[in-house]
């Protein structure tokens, strides 16, 4: 009894490995695409395709605001950032957060600190507020006259750049707030500019995207003319190299309508008393029509985010002026670029608010945040603070790596019920429990609570994957001993799907005499019949067939006397198919081969030596090439085929002055009936019922015409068989 469980066992286990014996598939995750494609936290993923440790990030303040637009830092480590919709202006200082400022205006672009005081610019119809950093108290410094005040930049002379639009003019100003214009661009806003050290300025313009270069004195020339629209981001690093962000974005060409001050606002709606909120507040809206820039309505999807983001590209400004594109971004938009530590530039972008991290031509992302933009990027004292919208927040960057760090890959669909062998990581310095690698699997699209209980985590570079059986697999990955020269640069899977029965989609009899030649034929002449046999017995070689089927089944021929068998077979794993026909005759028990374990999908096969009847055949498929201890057949049968060897018999009878000829065939219609006189052309005769389609037609001819001739008869039937006789009149 005992050996009787333990074979039971053993048969048990072999059959369910043989369910899934197919060749086994691998899935590879080793490119940035594969990893940008999972959900990353803590890890940093680089262009060259590595899964890295990433500096801890960490959210020090969360804003009621739905944008923070702007910030600058003091020299006493205050941070000051500037908001919309309600214009307020806030200070960080260490992680406390106050509100310190409100504007009348509902948008802060641009903050700047210089000379111990905060410098601030409002939109729209806006202007720059000088307001004490421990007070909070503000007076206006200077009116521009413009719409919208887009950056602020404390120049090394003691003025301020001053960057508007819907004019495109850059003001410069004076420590007394005189203010005149320094440059007058050709675009509708400068939208971004950057001292270098030589103190001209960079400037980046937008409506038709390009990078001026504009000399104290006032003089200007462009850099770069940008495919893209927008030069939305500037900054000029430590060795006095520019770096530009451009983006495809439209901001607002007209003047909005002028706000009224807040306390006007809320006197006439007190007055007006009953007036719905939704009224009161048409006014106001007007003026924030430029909102659209930092704000991307996704949808509730990321599909729906990344269908309505733009396109960007990095550019890298020299010394001498020359502008190359470094990096293109696409379906994302670029919003921040500024300097972080090393020498490195920092990139913030939307709609899936990612920082990416360029140094030495190499991109890497960095961090993501659940905040859909990433508007503002600023560094100082080695420390890193970064701004967001929708919803508002401000992030601190930290010079550690990240302790938490978790991928999740995606769920990869592996087509059908699958078993999971085995994993392998390859990377550097992952030894020593380096790695944690969890996994799970279900069979909906979309992980839930079907699907099985993340496992165990597993610390060894290669190993078992201990996830059930099913359709979708996904991993997760975290680094329990991150180390700057830690890196993972690809995963694989192994997995083998469960075997299904291979399928005979179609078998087809090709009309009689029709001979398919593929390209695997033999190259030497064979003499068949080019076309249908004629008048003239015309034969020639494989070369230079009349008529030609489709590509794939090769050039159509006639040959008497053949037949050909075609059929297309599918099956769900790719296997590797084998096929096996068989014949009988119609009523027969027994089935006869007519070939075993071919991998073309026809046969030409000669039915000349078959006694003339009624034929049937079967086709068999397999997938056993790969499947060879538990292959899977499908077999089809009852496709009828006609043999007919015999010619027509001919009889000549005379009526008159007729000479009939009746033309008789056992299994085929009559086809063709000539006639020659004295070895004369043939010439084609017609029944007497008018139709050709019968295996009975009767034929007449003049006797008068024929008389005194040696006349011979010639009649072919459905399969090519000849039948001749003499006619002999005296």
């Amino acid at each position: 009894m005992f050996m009787r469980r333990v074979l039971f066992v053993i048969a048990a286990i072999a059959a369910a490995f043989n369910a899934f014996a197919v060749a086994p598939q691998f899935w590879r995750v080793n490119s940035a695409e594969d990893f940008l494609a999972g959900e990353t936290e803590g890890f940093a993923i680089t262009s060259r395709g590595e899964l890295r440790p990433a500096p801890a990030m960490k959210k020090i303040a969360t804003l009621t605001d739905p944008f923070v637009l702007s910030q600058t830092t003091a020299p006493n480590g205050d941070r000051f950032v500037g908001t919309g919709n309600d214009g307020k202006i806030y200070r960080l200082r260490g992680e406390e957060l106050k509100l310190f400022y409100t504007a009348p205006e509902p948008e802060i672009y641009a903050v700047a600190f210089r000379d111990g005081a905060l410098y601030a610019g409002s939109s729209p119809n806006g202007k720059v507020y000088r307001i004490d950093p421990e007070s909070g108290k503000g007076t206006v410094f200077y009116d521009p006259k413009s719409a919208y005040i887009w950056a602020i930049a404390p120049l090394s002379n003691g003025d301020l750049a001053v960057a508007t639009g819907v004019e495109g003019k850059l003001f410069r100003v004076t420590p007394k707030g005189e203010g005149k214009v320094l440059y007058d661009s050709t675009d509708t806003h400068v939208r971004s500019i950057a001292e270098r050290k030589d103190g001209s300025i960079l400037a980046g313009g937008s409506g038709k995207g390009r990078i001026y270069e504009i000399a104290a004195n006032g003089s200007a020339r462009a850099l770069f003319d940008s495919p893209l629209n927008e030069i939305s981001a500037i900054y000029v690093d430590t060795n006095g190299v520019g770096w530009a962000a451009g983006v495809s974005n439209v901001l607002p060409s007209s003047v909005p309508a002028k706000a009224q001050p807040k306390n006007q606002q809320q006197q006439q709606q007190q007055q007006q008393g009953a007036q719905p909120s939704g009224d009161a507040k048409k006014e106001g809206e007007a003026t924030a029509n430029v909102e659209v820039s930092f704000s991307f309505d996704d949808g509730g999807s990321p599909a729906a985010a990344a269908s309505q983001a733009g396109s960007a590209e990095v550019y890298r400004i020299s010394a001498d002026g020359f502008v190359e594109s470094v990096r293109k971004f696409d379906r994302e938009m670029i919003y921040a670029i500024s300097g972080g530590n090393n020498g490195t530039v920092l990139i913030g972008t939307g709609p899936n608010g990612r920082i990416y991290e360029l140094k030495d031509g190499e991109l890497a992302l960095i961090a993501t945040t659940p905040e859909k933009q990433v508007v503002s990027i600023s560094s100082s004292n080695s420390t890193t603070f970064i701004t967001t919208t929708n919803s508002g927040a401000v992030y601190r960057l930290e010079n550690g790596l990240a302790q938490n760090a978790e991928f999740r890959s995606v769920a990869k669909d592996v087509e059908r019920f699958s078993r999971f062998g085995h994993y392998r990581i390859i990377g550097r310095n992952l030894a020593d429990g380096g790695v944690g690698v969890s996994f799970r699997s279900g069979n909906t699209r979309t992980p839930d609570t079907t699907w099985s209980s993340w496992s165990t985590p597993q610390s060894t570079i290669e190993g078992t994957v201990t996830a059930p059986a099913a359709r979708y697999v996904q991993w997760k990955l975290t680094m329990p001993k991150p180390a700057n020269d830690a890196a993972v640069d690809e995963l694989t899977l192994g997995y083998i799907n469960r075997n299904v029965a291979p399928e005979i989609d179609a078998i087809a009899v090709q009309d009689p005499a029709v001979v398919l030649i593929g390209s695997a034929y033999p190259a030497s002449p064979q003499v068949v019949e080019a076309t249908n046999p004629d008048e003239y017995g015309i034969f020639a070689s494989l070369d230079n067939p009349r008529d030609r089927s489709t590509p794939d089944q090769g050039k159509r021929v006639f040959r008497k006397g053949y037949r050909t068998v075609t059929w297309r077979a599918s099956d769900d794993n790719g296997d590797s198919l084998r096929y096996s026909l068989a014949f009988r005759q119609k009523g027969a028990a027994n089935w006869l081969r007519l070939r075993d374990n071919m991998d073309e999908t026809q046969l030409n096969f000669d039915t000349s030596q078959l006694p003339d009847g009624q034929y049937e055949l079967r086709l068999t498929v397999t997938d056993a090439t790969d499947n060879p201890d538990a292959p899977l057949t499908d077999t089809k049968e009852g496709v009828e085929f006609l043999v007919d060897n015999r010619p027509p018999s001919i009889s000549v009878s005379e009526k008159g002055d007729d000479v009939v000829v009746h033309i008789t065939d056992d299994a085929s219609p009559v086809g063709k009936v000539e006639y020659s006189a004295d070895a004369q052309k043939w010439i084609r005769m017609t029944p007497t019922d008018g139709i050709a389609d019968s295996r009975d037609e009767t034929y007449v001819l003049k006797r008068n015409a024929v008389a005194g001739k040696f006349v011979i008869v010639r009649a072919v039937d459905g399969y090519y068989n000849v039948g001749t006789q003499a006619i002999t009149l005296r």
